[in-house]
């Protein structure tokens, strides 16, 4: 899969922008990372006092489509805020470009917000890692896993058996036996007297060699240290559609 990233302009009725960022902070940006969208960078345009864009990055062409999809018919965005949306904004264009990693990491640090520079929150962290975390599996990317697993790492696999980090590795080196998996469903809880805990519980579907399908559920715990949020424990569970 190639990623891509999604860029959209809002040209705004004069004197609502202000408005307009606010709502986004408050409540669209909080309703995108519950359903798992990447949003990488957004914000007023320096080029006039009535425009605004916003970024997302996408997997894939095809899953930017499904995700976008579910997303627009869902209740909560066709309820709440897309009345409101569509209010302040006179005219709107997307275009889609491919993405690369370092490219990405730019655009992340040249977000800003009504305040300054944006910090990434938490919610939004865990999710991207997630997100990674399965792109690792699908690629071997052992790398991945080596920098982002904590040393006292242990997954408990379907089977019952107990990996330490070092056996996750070497497991993570195969080729998986899946063509495709698509995350259906996540969820994220920040926990812990110091907010330092990350509980991160999601459902994907799979689609082996074979063409025989699954669905696998599973809960990946993440610690932060130092500032870095790393995975230290994950239970799997997969089963058969």
């Amino acid at each position: 899969m190639s990623p891509v990233l999604e860029v959209r302009q809002y040209n705004l009725k004069p004197g609502v922008r202000a408005q307009f960022h606010s709502r986004f902070v408050e409540r669209s940006l909080p309703l995108l990372q519950r359903w798992n969208i990447d949003v990488v960078a957004y914000g007023p345009s320096l080029h006039d006092q009535d425009s605004w864009y916003l970024m997302c990055s996408f997997p894939s062409l095809a899953e930017r489509d499904r995700i976008e999809g579910a997303f627009d018919s869902s209740e909560q965005w066709t309820r709440h805020l897309r009345a409101a949306v569509l209010s302040d904004a006179a005219s709107s264009t997307t275009v889609v470009l491919p993405l690369d990693e370092k490219t990405l990491g730019g655009l992340r640090a040249l977000v800003r917000g009504a305040e300054g520079p944006a910090k990434e929150t938490d919610e939004a962290v865990l999710r991207r890692l997630n997100q990674q975390y399965v792109d690792a599996f699908m690629k071997a990317d052992v790398g991945w896993y080596r920098e982002h697993l904590d040393d006292r790492f242990l997954c408990i696999e379907s089977d019952g058996s107990l990996l330490t980090k070092e056996e996750f590795l070497r497991q993570s080196a195969k080729v998986p036996e899946l063509i495709s998996y698509r995350l259906d469903e996540v969820s994220v809880r920040i926990v812990g007297a110091s907010a330092d805990v990350g509980l991160v519980r999601a459902q994907g579907s799979f689609t082996r060699h074979d063409g025989s399908t699954g669905v696998s559920l599973y809960i990946d715990n993440y610690v932060r240290q130092g500032g870095a949020w790393k995975a230290i424990a994950a239970q799997i569970t997969r089963r058969a559609q």
